[in-house]
């Protein structure tokens, strides 16, 4: 309820504040009990099957984040995050982890498909939630192997090879890794 009541007195463009309330209404669907291994699709869900390994760090990029909560959700492979007549943002595919020690997290899923109209490249979002209970956009990860993947985010990621979007993907035995490194941005905290 005050999360609702704290919403509600920032100034955020209706599309921010609509986002927001989605991420903390997914919030409710969080586990109980978070390892740093999580799924997001189940294992039945059509499409290639894709590991991401991550490690979160604070803002200085160097520092591991410990106990944080990392929370992913991406399309499924036809480019759709809800059911058909479910309401937006219902993200059907979402997923939480908590980060070790040494700020590692990994999730199991299938690798997401592009919107429908094939326009945008296949993305996983991500947020952080810090063990002092801060939140923040962490951006997201595409794939370097996706034609849709524009001249900018590559040059993003070519000055910023760390922490940059596009990330390269590898196969092992029909399965796709990508190994995905976020951090703390301040200016992201929401």
């Amino acid at each position: 309820m005050l999360a609702s009541l704290l919403l509600l007195a920032l100034p955020l463009p209706a599309q921010d504040l609509e986002y927001i309330r989605a991420v903390v209404a997914a919030q409710r669907d969080r586990p109980a009990q978070l390892t740093a291994l999580a799924r997001i699709a189940p294992e039945a869900e059509p499409g290639t099957a894709l590991v991401v390994h991550g490690r979160a760090f604070a803002a200085d990029g160097r520092t591991p984040l410990a106990g944080a909560i990392v929370f992913a959700y991406h399309t499924d492979s036809s480019g759709l995050y809800d059911r058909r007549g479910a309401p937006a943002h219902s993200w059907r595919l979402k997923g939480w982890v908590k980060t070790g020690d040494d700020g590692r997290f990994e999730f199991r899923t299938i690798r997401p498909g592009c919107y429908p109209g094939g326009k945008n490249p296949a993305h996983i979002h991500f947020t952080l939630f810090t063990a002092d209970g801060e939140r923040y956009h962490a951006g997201g990860s595409l794939f370097d192997d996706d034609k849709l993947v524009s001249a900018t985010e590559r040059e993003e990621t070519r000055k910023d090879p760390t922490f940059g979007p596009v990330r390269p993907v590898r196969t092992d035995k029909a399965v796709q890794h990508v190994d995905v490194n976020l951090r703390v941005a301040t200016k992201e905290k929401f």
